[in-house]
């Protein structure tokens, strides 16, 4: 007799498990189709709210008809499609490129126009089609982006802290909460930049750019020239650490008592390194009028800062551990020993692979490297207790 209710029960088994199997793949279904639909809106829409980010203006042919001509023969040269120029105001001679596949935009700042002349703009406009020409446009625009909007959050917190009644930007209290939201925001940024490998992108780009011009004293000078010219000009706000590697030089927007941070963005090979490998595709005496004494923005990177900055960030973190502790522990009404040692744990080593990972990719030697980035990466995630027992070190 009770055989006789087997088949019913095996019945109901089944169509219960056979339903929340067709639930779990629909949902898995939609948070994809959720998921590529977000990354296709940020990858074709953030060129846009960069460009607004810098007030960026569109400079039609008949202002500019001489810059036009030279970068469509640039693009003709390296046989890409040639994109759009734009300017945006600002005291720092700069230059970037942002886009996607089928659409890319040049943006000089003003300064830059003003101040420097037909061979030298050529020069770092091949370098922008360099980019472009290696299909680094699409990706560099998109992780700044990303890194971007992370390193927005210190601001936001700031403001936050104002509106709620703790006083104006330089009094204490948001200035501490825009430092801590800092020390919280640059492991991640840095991390998603440093990935990409921006450094050996600049080299492969000045490799393009100099072929392209074939004139490579000039690209070598205007780059050297800008890593010492920079660093006496103000920067103003609007230049994010996030967005540092789009640029063909440092812009070093973080001052005062953010700059400690700074060397977590240094994504640019140093100037010395790279005016020899630009020089090493010409006859140009390497002893000539270049010096490479001073050809490195002064503090950019600097070790100790390097090294503070990430014992400060993992303060950062343990302090934040130490508030989701106490909340789950309001939240349960007891201290639950087994829930808040798991979740201590688990967030004690994702903070350890984290900030092992960001040491790992951002000390500056590791630029020089020849290894592919895969390899790098697949080092990164296999060892990063190593790469945190090993922070100290000298970088």
């Amino acid at each position: 007799m009770a055989g006789s209710g087997t088949p019913e029960s095996l019945d109901f088994s089944s169509a219960l498990s056979g339903g929340l199997t067709i639930e779990v793949i629909l949902l898995v279904a939609v948070i994809a189709i959720a998921g590529f639909l977000l990354y296709a809106y940020i990858y074709f829409s953030s060129s846009k709210w960069i460009l607004k980010w810098y007030g960026a203006r569109k400079i039609q042919r008949s202002e500019k008809p001489l810059l036009y001509s030279m970068l469509e023969d640039l693009a003709s040269r390296a046989e890409v499609q040639p994109p759009e120029i734009y300017s945006f105001e600002s005291r720092i001679p700069s230059m970037f490129t942002v886009g996607h596949t089928g659409k890319t935009s040049i943006v000089i700042s003003m300064s830059m126009l003003e101040m420097f002349g037909e061979l030298e703009l050529e020069a770092l406009m091949a370098h922008e089609i360099g980019h472009m020409k290696n299909r680094d446009v699409g990706r560099n625009t998109f992780t700044a982006f990303l890194a971007g909007t992370i390193m927005s959050f210190p601001n936001f917190a700031m403001w936050c802290s104002m509106l709620s009644g703790f006083g104006q930007p330089e009094d204490p209290a948001p200035r501490f909460f825009r430092y801590i939201a800092t020390s919280i925001a640059v492991p991640p940024a840095a991390l998603l930049i440093h990935l990409t490998n921006p450094a050996k992108r600049e080299l492969e780009a000045d490799e393009v750019a100099v072929k392209l011009t074939k004139n490579p004293p000039i690209l070598a000078k205007t780059l050297e020239f800008l890593e010492n010219y920079i660093p006496l000009q103000p920067v103003p706000a609007r230049f994010n650490p996030g967005h540092f590697h789009l640029f063909s030089t440092h812009t070093q927007q973080m001052r005062g008592y953010l700059s400690i941070f700074i060397s977590m963005f240094d994504t640019h090979p140093e100037t010395g390194y790279r005016v020899k490998h630009i020089l090493s595709h010409s006859t140009y005496s390497k002893d000539g009028n270049i010096s490479n004494k001073r050809s490195r923005v002064p503090g950019f990177f600097d070790v100790k800062n390097w090294r503070l900055a990430i014992g400060i960030s993992f303060v950062s973190y343990m302090a934040f551990l130490f508030v989701v502790i106490v909340g789950v522990t309001f939240a349960l009404k007891d201290f639950n020993f087994l829930v808040n040692g798991g979740i201590a744990a688990a967030y004690t080593g994702a903070v350890v692979l984290l900030l092992g990972a960001t040491a790992k990719v951002s000390r500056r030697k590791s630029y020089l490297k020849s290894s592919s980035s895969s390899l790098t990466r697949k080092r990164i995630f296999l060892n990063p207790v190593q790469a945190f027992k090993h922070l100290m070190k000298r970088g």
